[in-house]
């Protein structure tokens, strides 16, 4: 097929999935991965293949994806948060030794079980900050937390992914230099280059998006050459901008690229999974959602009256967290280059985790549509129990005060 009619084929699909996505009421995310699945070479209608066009497009996607993350990433909320975000953030790694356990439970060895621990221990930034505005929700107390907690998760996974980057590749001390010096030219350029990158960004029009696209993909690949994952040299790239006076700039210019470019991501990664295999996955993919949902209710109830939140609230703030997306599909994506992961497993990995996505992503859809009704009913029992236990303790009170009250003569 010529590559353009390829492209323009592919937009237009994209185009169709996202529409029919938002008139059923869940995420784009959802719609891109299922024509994927759908169209691919394992799919029903076998139309489009991962090609250098579609491949091309989907690794700017991932770029782009981690560069608008690392834009959204406030180093200023965060330590406005303070101790209720460190709190919050460290009950949330729970998460990590369960799927952990569960990996190694359902058969995968070692490695997969650590990149599928790693891909569902991240909550979906891009769906969440969605969902919270379609709903209106923005406002309640517990998206404050919510949204600390993704910026805790967004630092947990720059050194993780670090760390399986430089694992992936062979885990050798040369290739640890090499990541070792792009961090101090990054430590570098934010201390001292700040005042270079306003004025290489200070441009409008087609002049800051071609710089701005440089800067992305040739930032990137300076990371991936030394060693270190280009998507976490996207997002700490991201980081960068994201303090300085050109970031509200450059999102707006780059953003009809970004929503392209992200789209074929998610369609490719589709593309590279079994449809046969991802709806055999759906009982395990349907269990791991259960695990997950059960862990997230739970530390995010611990999270949520360890910080202050109402028994509602603490519901609420599990609820919000729940979608996985873009980052669990990055770390699926690295998982796929990795040598140490047998060709079978890596197959099972990605039908697995691509099928947990959109069953995440779907029941979130459906519990922030009724968010009020549903964090009341799971907190009622709590708030009842809490309100007993005060009525007794205001009895006994007093009790107590008429016991020690002096008599009348």
């Amino acid at each position: 097929m010529n590559p353009l009619l390829t492209f323009g084929l592919v937009l237009l699909v994209l185009y169709v999935a996202g529409w029919l996505s938002r008139r059923v009421g869940v995420s784009s995310v959802v719609g891109f991965l299922l024509a994927g699945l759908l169209l691919g070479p394992g799919g029903a209608l076998p139309v489009f293949t991962s090609g250098v066009v579609v491949s091309l497009f989907a690794e700017l996607g991932l770029l782009l994806l981690l560069f608008y993350m690392g834009l959204e990433f406030s180093i200023a909320r965060f330590v406005e948060g303070g101790r209720r975000t460190a709190v919050a953030g460290a009950i949330d790694l729970l998460h990590l030794p369960v799927a952990f356990g569960l990996g190694w439970l359902l058969g995968f060895g070692l490695w997969a079980s650590a990149f599928l621990a790693v891909a569902v221990y991240i909550s979906s930034s891009g769906v969440i900050a969605r969902l919270l505005t379609e709903r209106d929700l923005i406002a309640y107390p517990e998206a404050e937390r919510t949204l600390g907690v993704l910026v805790f998760e967004d630092l947990v996974m720059v050194p993780v992914l670090g760390l399986l980057g430089w694992l992936v590749a062979g885990g050798s001390p040369v290739a640890l230099l090499g990541v070792a010096a792009f961090l101090a030219a990054y430590l570098l350029a934010v201390r001292f280059g700040s005042v270079w990158l306003n004025r290489l960004l200070n441009r409008d029009g087609e002049s800051l998006v071609l710089v701005g696209l440089a800067l992305v993909v040739l930032v990137s690949l300076g990371g991936y050459t030394l060693g270190f994952p280009e998507a976490v040299a996207a997002f700490l790239l991201g980081m960068w901008v994201s303090g300085s006076d050109a970031k509200a700039g450059l999102a707006a210019a780059l953003e009809p690229w970004y929503f392209a470019a992200a789209a074929v991501f998610f369609f490719d990664v589709g593309l590279q999974v079994n449809a046969l295999e991802a709806l055999q996955a759906v009982p395990l993919a349907a269990l791991l959602l259960v695990v997950v949902t059960a862990t997230q209710t739970v530390t995010g109830v611990l999270a949520g009256r360890a910080t202050g939140l109402s028994w509602r609230g603490s519901f609420g703030h599990a609820v919000m967290l729940l979608p996985r997306g873009e980052f669990t599909l990055v770390v699926l994506a690295l998982a796929a280059a990795a040598p140490q992961i047998a060709s079978a497993e890596r197959a099972s990995l990605q039908a697995l985790v691509s099928s947990f996505v959109i069953l995440s992503v779907v029941l979130a859809s459906v519990l922030y549509g009724r968010f009020d009704a549903v964090t009341d009913a799971l907190s009622r029992p709590w708030r009842r129990r809490t309100s007993s236990r005060q009525a007794a303790d205001d009895w006994a009170a007093v009790a107590s005060a008429e016991a020690g009250r002096e008599p009348h003569s």
